[in-house]
């Protein structure tokens, strides 16, 4: 989802921790006996990661590679010597750890091998002895302390995530229910299926109604969170609206079938009219699950609908399923000019 991108508020606030874990590690690791202060400030670099677990991940990978890399560059140097040879079985080396560790998944080991050489390399250097080894290892475990609390600043609070993803599911659910409506309109939709519908969205806009709690739990405790953002507050709060806009949306067009269903369907929305129709809301379920929506889908098929009507009360039910169809798809481009909460038409009985 469009929410879940990586924003350039997190870019920026990871550049700036990762540059002073960097500079802190420098000056620590250069300030202490025994300890390099090159690989500390690389391993910095290296390790920190916009999330708190991949940066606890990644520290493990850094310590690893730094106590095998300096063994076994310890043990191949007292048989071989030093030289580009030993760089070459280290990083070979590097590749089967992370393999036979079974460490991440297949695709990911390249990256974890990576990760580890680089660490290797850092520790073994140009020459090796015991206590230039000692040096480096120590300076990597400086790194990645820095590092480990550059992720924890630079990361989301587990609170904004969670209500990220919280918003992020609601969203798909609801294309899941319109998409659902579509194609029972292609058939022949009874007052089961309107209940189902209906019992589904009721669902879904109890749990905005939730997420939005929630939202305005962080936002009043977000001035005592440094990891909390005014922009990041503002991201949600647009992302809430939109789910409030498109919940209740469908939950207007899912009262307006069911009370249709509960007479006689065809007298309600006619024959020709039902095709179009459920196009018009299968469109906008697919516009809901895309990463890139557009503001106005399905026009044709709007038309269509409305012209399949031949009556008054007729044009008056599927105008209004069409109209809450586009601010469905206005809102999941957030670009909607309202300003207050949208309410759903009142439930009949």
């Amino acid at each position: 989802m469009s929410s879940q991108r990586f924003k350039p508020t997190t870019y920026f606030r990871l550049a700036v921790f990762t540059s002073f874990a960097a500079f802190f590690a420098y000056l620590v690791s250069d300030a202490i006996a025994y300890a390099a202060p090159l690989p500390a400030a690389i391993t910095a670099v290296v390790a920190t990661r916009v999330t708190f677990h991949h940066a606890t991940n990644e520290i493990f990978l850094q310590l690893l590679g730094a106590l095998a890399g300096a063994a076994a560059a310890l043990a191949i140097v007292s048989i071989i010597g030093s030289g580009a040879v030993v760089i070459l079985l280290l990083v070979a080396l590097s590749f089967v750890m992370a393999r036979v560790m079974h460490y991440s998944i297949p695709h990911e080991s390249p990256a974890v091998a990576a990760s580890l050489a680089v660490t290797v390399i850092l520790v073994v250097g140009s020459k090796l002895t015991t206590e230039l080894a000692l040096e480096r290892f120590t300076g990597v475990v400086i790194g990645a302390l820095f590092a480990l609390v550059a992720s924890f600043l630079a990361s989301p609070t587990r609170e904004t995530q969670k209500l990220a993803a919280g918003l992020a599911a609601v969203q798909i659910q609801l294309a899941e229910v319109l998409a659902r409506i579509a194609s029972d309109l292609r058939g022949e939709p009874n007052t089961q299926n309107a209940a189902a519908w209906h019992e589904q969205a009721v669902e879904l806009r109890n749990q905005v109604l939730g997420l939005s709690v929630q939202y305005e739990d962080l936002a009043k405790h977000s001035k005592w969170s440094p990891r909390t953002n005014s922009v990041e507050l503002s991201s949600l709060k647009e992302l809430l609206r939109s789910n409030q806009i498109m919940s209740a949306r469908v939950l207007n067009i899912a009262n307006d079938l069911r009370s249709a269903t509960r007479s006689n369907l065809n007298t309600q929305i006619p024959s020709a009219a039902l095709s179009p129709l459920a196009d018009l809301l299968e469109m906008a379920a697919n516009n809901l699950a895309t990463d890139d929506p557009t503001q106005n889908i399905g026009v044709t098929a709007a038309h269509q609908a409305v012209r399949g009507a031949d009556m008054t009360a007729q044009i008056a039910l599927i105008g209004g399923i069409v109209s809450h169809v586009n601010e469905i798809n206005k809102a999941t481009t957030r670009e909607n000019d309202d300003t207050g909460p949208v309410k759903p038409t009142p439930e009949k009985s």
